[in-house]
């Protein structure tokens, strides 16, 4: 009679495999819920008069969470299926995904607080440049010229590419030295 004994290296696998699935299904369901949204999008208008209609965000959303949810899906049932049971890419430690504390969470709502109460008072693009660079060095540990790039993206590209070229209005400054440098 031969013995079905599991060996150590398999009990390994069979553990990193499980969360593997969940991610897998997971990232089904974004991918659905991607082109949930955009099926739904098609109904509503996607440009008026006045810049952008109804359907044109949920339509990019959809289209986002399509490719980055099957993106996401390739790649776990990729390390699903590796006979290692390993990641297909190895992650660093700087790349893993960091645990939260509370203190993190409160750090992380007490900033988009402050955010809300500054958007009118010094505008969008200040505003969103310290919060930004607040959350990348501080609380992501992130080097200070990929903080700064990001930021500066983030918020003055952010703020070019709602007013120029989507006519959207974002906030600027209520103060006047402030909104006379066009912030």
């Amino acid at each position: 009679m031969g013995s079905s004994k599991t060996t150590p290296d398999a009990a390994v696998t069979a553990e990193h495999r499980s969360p593997r699935r969940l991610d897998a299904v997971v990232a089904a369901l974004v991918t659905c819920l991607g082109v949930a949204a955009i099926l739904g999008s098609r109904t509503l208008g996607y440009w008026v008069e006045l810049g952008p209609g109804p359907g044109f965000f949920p339509l990019w959303l959809g289209v986002a969470l399509t490719l980055l949810g099957g993106i996401w899906l390739v790649m776990e049932v990729r390390a699903w299926r590796s006979p290692s049971g390993t990641d297909v890419a190895e992650v660093s430690a700087e790349e893993a995904t960091p645990e939260y504390d509370l203190s993190t969470v409160i750090a992380i709502l007490g900033s988009l607080c402050v955010l809300a109460a500054c958007l009118e008072p010094i505008g969008y693009q200040l505003s969103m440049l310290v919060f930004l660079l607040y959350h990348l060095m501080v609380l992501g540990r992130r080097g200070p010229v990929l903080s700064i790039v990001i930021a500066l993206c983030g918020s003055f590209g952010v703020f070019t590419i709602f007013t120029r070229f989507l006519t959207v209005p974002l906030p600027t400054s209520s103060i006047p030295f402030l909104r006379d440098l066009g912030l």
